[in-house]
């Protein structure tokens, strides 16, 4: 049976999984954990000690030492614990807003006890409902599969205006009060999230308050598990043969039992789609909602083709964007003119190419601000940044079996002419940086078609490391005066990105 009480052990296993996930708590919140940090300073000495010491015997008594300040560490960190768990009647949750990225973010107030009560929140939430965010490969991978075959089908593509902001808390209260499923004290601290919330927002009525709070974990728990019923009212819509939502991007394909059906029943497939999401208390975006007609094939999802004997400078091109593709159709042609065949294409979206362009572009900005102080070390980092983005690489910790980079980030893609656009764009900005020639000619050699084609793979350290030469032993004099080499982590190469 799922333990959900908010007790120290509870707090212990949290404090662990999140040191696994290379999130050091302790540093978070350095206050209260002082002594145990005192205690991890003095076995990465003993460490140290340990490694250098030649003499068995004496190595034996440091192992013993470790072993005992390691015990006194771990009593240390489970007191604090203990204090967090005992003072949690107590204990209000209080939120804190946050950044604006296009709209307004929350925080929690930043104390230990609304960290391991807010991780535990979603714990319990997760092991109870089993709720999970639909993975976005899997949701595209079928899309394509779909739109491969050779079935006519009516695609709906549609988009939840404000989501987080305007999820209906009652319902989401009601659901969890009447399933008996979570705890009391769990919902009593959901409950306080809510009113913290709707303080800030200025929502007075708990029996109309809307919004869960963007840039909280426990919002993407939350809003999945309000949205489960809808989903499965949309399930049952008839002729529909797949359906898929990644957050509130909503996907939908209908095949009508019959190619001539009437044009107004197509329409009916939209409105009965948007009333299931509508009538939940949720507003539809209808400037990012489409319908695309394919009864007759990919005709109507096409780019434009200047290859066209007949091209047409006024065509307008229509794709359906999705999850940061343009997914559209590519036609080749005889040599008599005539239509060879339909392929599916799927390029980057422009807001995407936008971003890369603008991390490009943030990369040589930072550059000129430091080229003054240590040109070396800055155009270091410079092709770092350059090579990361033209490549893949793995993510560490918690994300350990993750890759990232230019491939797996766009597996999907299957024309070069984004990554061209691109490469472009970082071709201008080599040519214009005040580069030396040895300079150009290093940052020319990073290709994001060859990065994609060839899977150009490197392994990067989390953090900035040095790495030195140990052909001789540890203890060595020159060896101990060997600076190393440097080697920028991911997380310094992308700091200036998450602003």
């Amino acid at each position: 049976m799922l333990d959900q009480s908010f007790s120290s052990k509870s707090f212990q296993e949290i404090f662990d999984n999140e040191n696994r996930k290379g999130i050091n708590v302790e540093e978070k919140f350095s206050d209260i954990f002082s002594d145990s940090i005192d205690r991890v300073a003095g076995l990465k000495q003993l460490r140290k000690r340990i490694q250098e010491e030649r003499n068995l015997d004496r190595k034996k008594v440091l192992y013993e030492d470790k072993k005992a300040l390691k015990k006194e560490r771990d009593s240390l960190v489970t007191g604090v614990l203990d204090d967090i768990a005992d003072g949690i009647n107590n204990h209000i949750i209080n939120l804190d807003l946050g950044e604006v990225y296009g709209k307004q973010s929350y925080k929690f107030e930043n104390n230990a006890q609304n960290f391991f009560i807010s991780k535990k929140i979603q714990d319990n939430i997760n092991k109870t409902y089993h709720v999970k965010q639909a993975s976005r490969y899997a949701i595209l991978s079928e899309l394509i599969n779909h739109l491969e075959d050779n079935f006519p089908k009516y695609v709906i593509r549609t988009d939840i205006k404000n989501f987080y902001e305007s999820i209906p808390q009652k319902k989401i209260l009601d659901k969890i009060n009447n399933d008996y499923l979570l705890s009391i004290k769990t919902k009593k601290f959901i409950q306080q999230i809510f009113t913290s919330y709707n303080t800030l927002t200025g929502q007075t009525n708990p029996e109309t308050a809307k919004g869960v709070p963007r840039g909280v974990g426990i919002s993407a728990y939350l809003s999945e598990l309000f949205m489960r019923s809808v989903d499965n009212k949309i399930r049952e819509l008839e002729d529909l043969v797949y359906y898929a939502r990644y957050v509130d991007d909503i996907i939908a394909i209908f095949i009508p039992k019959s190619t001539n059906i009437d044009p107004a029943k197509l329409s009916n497939y939209r409105t009965k789609l948007t009333d299931i999401i509508v009538n939940e208390g949720l507003i539809i975006n209808n400037q990012k909602t489409s319908e695309y007609n394919l009864l007759d094939g990919l005709l109507s999802i096409r780019f434009s083709d200047r290859n066209n004997p007949s091209y047409n400078p006024n065509f307008t091109p229509k794709t359906i964007h999705y999850l940061g593709y343009d997914i559209g159709s590519v036609i080749t042609y005889k040599t008599n003119r005539k239509i060879d065949k339909q392929v599916l294409s799927i390029k980057l979206s422009d807001n995407k190419i936008n971003k890369y362009c603008n991390k490009i572009k943030l990369s040589f900005q930072y550059f000129d601000s430091k080229k003054r102080h240590n040109r070396k070390n800055a155009f270091k980092l410079l092709s770092a940044r350059i090579k990361y983005l033209t490549s893949n690489t793995k993510l560490r910790n918690n994300k350990d079996k993750v890759f990232v980079g230019i491939y797996y980030s766009n597996p999907f893609l299957n024309s070069d002419e984004s990554l061209e656009t691109i490469q472009k764009r970082l071709q201008w900005y080599i040519l214009r940086a005040g580069l030396t020639p040895d300079e150009k000619k290093i940052l020319m050699r990073y290709s994001f078609i060859s990065g994609f084609n060839k899977k150009t793979f490197q392994i990067l350290p989390l953090k900035n490391k040095k790495y030195r030469s140990h052909n001789k032993k540890r203890n060595h004099t020159n060896n101990q005066e060997n600076k190393g080499i440097l080697q920028f982590g991911i997380a310094e190469i992308n700091s200036i990105w998450k602003k």
